[in-house]
């Protein structure tokens, strides 16, 4: 792949020809049905609620498109034109166009469902709407669009290293963050979260390691990495927000506004966005490797 400069953009050569209208429509389908939705009357919205001792399969789905509150909405589309483009442009320029539009359809059809259901798993007389689980699902893909990035257009690699690498790092972050609010008055709480804060800072070291040792020389791949102008700030910057947005993601008083923040949601979304992604590719990758052997 050309890693020419391209316009005042600085992005590898071949972006916006790969880049569909399509595609961008899609895109911007999300928000706009987001939007829509909640330009109906709140007692309709509320109706769609999925209720946690009384669950519905429709509710279950149609409930992440839901938002009663009008900061709710605006915080999640923010997100949404934040993450997923960012996440799009990054397959795009690594050549991973398909396995985005897989994880997009994957994550707008079951992840709401899904989502909802494992709410279950602690049974509470409490709702759930909204799209911020979805979303998270779309950060924990960010995972692998980043590494991919690093891999294909830096020459930092390999991705199936870096991204378990930044998906615990991720974890370590939002660790703490889920539990500061009650962590001041229970030591044992501060006590777990400190020891998983520990070992998924040491299972990211692990991965970073490995990627540092099949990488080659670390000085070399820096050099290497940060002559590529413009894909290189592309992940610099995309690396950022993945990180930033833990900190969106886990807020220090989740039941401060108008309703609770589902931390509980927001973990699945992120896990579920990486793992399913990441065994995807390593079975698809390994039938592509029987086939060609084949």
């Amino acid at each position: 792949m050309s890693l020419r400069r391209s316009g005042a953009l600085g992005l590898p050569d071949g972006v916006a020809e790969r880049t569909r209208a399509v595609d961008l429509l899609a895109l911007l389908a999300v928000p706009v049905v987001l939007v829509a939705v909640f330009g109906l009357p709140e007692p309709v919205r509320r109706s769609l609620a999925f209720e946690y001792t009384d669950p519905s399969v429709t509710a279950a789905f149609v409930s992440a498109y839901v938002h009663v509150d009008a900061a709710h909405l605006l915080t999640n589309v923010g997100g949404y034109l934040l993450v997923v483009p960012t996440a799009y442009l990054l397959s795009v320029v690594s050549g991973h166009r398909r396995r985005f539009f897989m994880a997009f359809a994957t994550f707008l059809v079951a992840f709401p469902p899904a989502l909802s259901y494992l709410n279950l798993a602690a049974i509470r007389a409490a709702s759930g709407l909204g799209f911020s689980g979805v979303l998270l699902a779309f950060v924990g893909y960010l995972v692998h669009a980043v590494a991919d990035h690093f891999q294909v257009n830096l020459g930092i690699g390999p991705a199936t290293s870096i991204s378990p690498a930044l998906f615990f790092l991720g974890l370590a972050v939002a660790a703490p963050l889920s539990v500061q609010s009650v962590t001041v008055d229970r030591a044992t709480v501060a006590l777990g979260t400190g020891g998983l804060v520990l070992a998924t800072l040491l299972s990211a070291l692990l991965f970073a390691l490995s990627a540092a040792e099949e990488a080659g020389p670390i000085r070399r791949r820096l050099r290497f990495a940060t002559a590529r102008r413009g894909s290189f700030e592309l992940g610099v910057l995309a690396l950022g927000l993945f990180v930033a947005f833990q900190f969106v993601a886990f807020p220090p008083r989740p039941t401060a506004g108008p309703g609770e923040i589902n931390l509980y949601t927001h973990l699945l979304g992120y896990a579920l966005g990486f793992m399913v992604t990441y065994v995807s590719v390593q079975v698809f990758d390994r039938f592509d490797g029987d086939r060609l052997a084949g």
